[in-house]
């Protein structure tokens, strides 16, 4: 591997931190033909449905600097990512996120029709998990580690339920115990304002490492029990959350547009929850999602004129985004609108749409296999040879070779503007 001193040290030392909570962490080869030992054999042994080729499949699709975080139909977390300048890719878990109760072994057995033989062996492999109480710590040692691996912000996070998330199952339930002390209760209300007041600001500022550290704290305080029905307290005060970040992000001048699709995928997320614990885990996405969110559209800085024309462009690259349409949509002055985006953004009203529309058109290059001429149309270029011309003199490679190419250390070109996208 030809990591820098800090990015070896960080790596051993979160291998290190993971293994002594009992949670495997091992550096392996993607091109490995036996991952039997991923699950400690539970599909291969118990389960007698190994399927080498899904693994493998997955792994080749696994983008380059991305944190994938799993959960699988045993309620197993696994998080896999490449290492840099490297054919290997560090593998952690399995491990639980909640304590796994006779109750939920029952159900999870009934789920997969486990015959009465092997019960004892599925029981067997739970007591060799580790049990982490805490996701937001958990999913923040990643956010640390990819920091260093990868660069601030240089990376994507991605969760993945690998069961249907309305087929999750219902945990065993916990019955509410107030402290006895009015003088306690006190003290845990302000503690709980005072972090959810952090918690709100850092948001604001998009810091994703200190927000999940801050979400940690939150999940270790005691949430008052106001309804008989206790996942349905612990669902409304996610939604609570929810509308807060939304609040914070609209604050931090993100356009309504962006900020409703991502409540609108939050309060989706809430609603297939079954226990207490899946807030726990569905906390740390929402305040991540937000932190990005404010990061990649704020347009705080802006005046308002600006903050429109940002947004229109950003809402369909396949309009007509012309200096006279744009003028004309906000019967401004084209001159005037000119100069305004130029001194404001640093760039000429054209120039920033180009990049955007290229900006697109790499993504869908990476992710898609639509064809070149069907990406420039989807980016409002429809003539293919103009793409081809400004796609080239943008990043420097034509769409060809950068589809080819796709990794980060391929693309040569680099900018130090402002990214909007």
């Amino acid at each position: 591997m030809q990591e820098t001193l800090p990015e070896k040290v960080l790596l051993t030392f979160v291998q290190n931190l993971l293994e002594n909570n009992r949670i495997p962490a091992r550096l392996v080869s993607p091109s490995c033909e036996d991952f039997t030992w991923l699950d400690y054999g539970l599909r291969s042994d118990i389960l007698q449905d190994y399927r080498p080729d899904v693994i493998q499949k997955f792994l080749n699709d696994l983008k380059e600097n991305t944190i994938c975080h799993l959960k699988d139909t045993f309620q197993c977390s696994y998080s896999i990512l490449r290492i840099p300048d490297s054919d290997l890719m560090l593998f952690c878990g399995p491990v639980l996120f909640e304590e796994m109760r006779p109750s939920r072994l029952n159900d999870i057995a009934a789920k997969i029709q486990l015959p009465q033989e092997l019960y004892t062996a599925l029981q067997s492999y739970y007591l060799r998990l580790a049990s982490f109480s805490s996701p937001a710590v958990y999913y923040c040692i990643f956010l640390t580690l990819g920091d260093s691996l990868y660069g601030e912000n240089q990376y994507a996070t991605v969760f993945q339920d690998l069961n249907d998330m309305d087929k999750w199952l219902e945990s065993y339930s916990h019955q509410y115990r107030n402290a006895g002390d009015s003088m306690m209760n006190i003290e845990m209300i302000e503690m709980r304002y005072a972090l959810e007041a952090q918690l709100l600001d850092t948001v604001f500022s998009g810091n994703e490492t200190k927000a999940m550290a801050l979400v940690s704290k939150l999940s270790s305080v005691t949430l008052p029990r106001r309804l008989p029905d206790e996942l349905r307290d612990y669902k409304d005060y996610t939604i609570t959350f929810n509308t807060l970040f939304r609040k914070k992000a609209e604050e931090a001048g993100v356009h309504p547009i962006h900020i409703d699709l991502c409540s609108n995928q939050h309060v989706q997320q809430i609603e297939q929850i079954t226990s207490k614990e899946q807030c726990y885990t569905v906390w740390p996405r929402i305040v991540l999602d937000y932190c990005r969110l404010i990061r990649k559209h704020t347009l705080k800085n802006y005046s308002l004129l600006t903050q429109k024309v940002i947004t229109y462009i950003n809402s369909d690259l396949t309009a007509d985004l012309s200096l006279k349409a744009m003028s004309d949509w906000l019967n401004v002055n084209a001159s005037y609108l000119s100069t305004l985006f130029k001194k404001e953004v640093g760039i000429p009203l054209t120039d920033f749409v180009n990049r955007q529309r290229i900006d697109r058109a790499k993504k869908l290059l990476i992710v898609t296999e639509l064809p070149t001429k069907t990406i420039a149309q989807q980016c409002g270029i429809p003539d293919i040879y103009y793409f081809s011309r400004l796609f080239k003199r943008r990043t420097g490679v034509t769409p060809k070779y950068y589809r080819e190419n796709a990794a980060r250390e391929h693309d040569p070109h680099k900018y130090n503007d402002v990214d909007f996208n």
